[in-house]
């Protein structure tokens, strides 16, 4: 639908432009004119044409999320890190489409009951879900002292 709109401005810019060259040729006399407005319009079109390629490359390539809600995350975990003594590694995100994905390792003592572990990465996955609409949160859970838990 969006390229459609797309193509019928581009087929309204084409017809003014003939309008324009033809009434500033007949004005003017400058038969060089009808090339330069041809040559904007064709511009024009070639423009509309690549911003529609690129919107829809990018609407099927995953990203990133936008550095704001990155810097938003964070400070949810920021938060759990100061109250709880946790810490965090590995943060990962990507959107695709309207979704939003959020990957995270949790690090908690190593002396935590699973349970204990399991309520609080509960709450701050539902924290961050909450915060940012369409999105789902992926924890992995280590104990701090493993060594595996000191890799990036």
């Amino acid at each position: 639908l969006e390229a459609d709109a797309h193509h019928l401005m581009t087929d309204v810019w084409t017809s003014a432009g003939v309008l324009v060259a033809i009434g500033a040729v007949a004005l003017t006399g400058w038969y060089i004119l009808d090339a330069v407005i041809a040559i904007a319009v064709a511009l024009n079109i070639l423009w509309t044409g690549w911003q529609l390629l690129y919107r829809s490359v990018n609407g099927l390539m995953d990203a990133a999320l936008p550095p704001e809600e990155i810097e938003h995350i964070r400070q949810i975990l920021e938060r759990y890190v100061a109250q709880e003594g946790i810490s965090y590694q590995s943060l990962k995100t990507r959107q695709a489409g309207a979704r939003k994905f959020v990957s995270v390792h949790i690090l908690v003592a190593g002396d935590w009951t699973v349970q204990k572990a399991h309520d609080l990465i509960d709450i701050i996955e539902t924290d961050i879900e909450q915060s940012l609409f369409g999105c789902h949160v992926l924890t992995h859970l280590e104990p701090i002292e493993a060594p595996s838990s000191h890799h990036f």
